[in-house]
């Protein structure tokens, strides 16, 4: 009897560890998706004012996206003397679809120029205008200090986007605990930065980026900031029950996102 059950005992063992086809599949598709984003990342060269940008080696943020079926993303940022000028959400699509595809926005306050083999794929006027953050506190002068004075003031925000088939529906969009991207830059006065992800339900995939800056005027300094897209959906954004931001659907036509003047862009890559 003993060794019966322990016989018993070890194919459960077994049967534990068994991999599992589905699983093993879809570990093996993120890895492609990541050597895909970063691979199609390093093909961008993005200009403003013919300085090129330099594109962080590191994916800001690593998302999966399962009610929209299997896709994997990474999000990458290009910068400017250190200070964001361009994000990119890149990413792999496995079922229902097969093609990649990059969403660009533009973070510069000034024209932007990306080439991809030698030809322009992307030239959009200014992205974001930065804009005073009202009733916030006098930036402290410790940078931990600073960054639970962005955390709190990006926790007042509330982001809604509308649902892609349904207009009647709302999505209340997640902010993501810590900010995605941390930065300063003297040669723009700029003291201290973050960027925070806003995003839907219980994915990393990012709907909306925030852009929280201290800049420094004369011998003060003051909060300044600015939203950019990561989708094509209508969103509003309120702050202490004030709307801040409210940008439309883009789509239909589609023909809006794929052309290269507009500082929000989507390029489909290996359909």
């Amino acid at each position: 009897m003993r060794n019966i059950a322990l016989a018993v005992l070890c194919c459960l063992c077994l049967s534990s560890h068994a991999a599992d086809p589905a699983s093993e599949m879809a570990t093996k598709n993120a890895q492609l998706a990541i050597s895909f984003s970063k691979a199609e990342a390093s093909t961008f060269a993005i200009l403003r004012d013919d300085q090129e940008l330099q594109m962080q080696a590191e994916p800001l943020l690593r998302w999966n996206n399962p009610t929209g079926g299997e896709i994997y993303g990474d999000v990458y940022v290009w910068t400017l003397e250190g200070r964001p000028q361009a994000i990119a959400s890149i990413y792999k699509w496995f079922t229902p679809y097969t093609h990649g595809t990059a969403e660009f926005q533009s973070l510069s306050e000034l024209p932007l120029q990306m080439k991809r083999g030698g030809s322009i794929v992307w030239e959009p006027g200014p992205g974001v205008r930065m804009k005073p953050l009202e009733e916030a506190p006098q930036p402290a002068g410790i940078p931990f200090q600073r960054m639970r004075q962005m955390r709190s003031m990006a926790e007042q925000h509330e982001a809604v986007m509308d649902d892609r088939e349904d207009l009647d529906k709302k999505w209340n969009l997640r902010l993501l605990p810590k900010p995605i991207y941390r930065y300063s830059s003297t040669e723009n006065g700029i003291v201290d930065g973050a960027l925070f992800a806003f995003c839907k339900g219980t994915t990393n995939d990012p709907e909306i980026v925030l852009m929280m800056e201290v800049q420094r005027d004369g011998e003060s300094l003051k909060w300044m900031y600015a939203f950019g897209r990561q989708d094509s959906l209508r969103f509003v954004v309120r702050r202490n029950n004030a709307i801040v931001w409210d940008v439309p659907r883009l789509t239909p036509p589609w023909s809006n996102v794929y052309s290269p003047k507009n500082p929000y862009l989507v390029l489909r890559i290996n359909e």
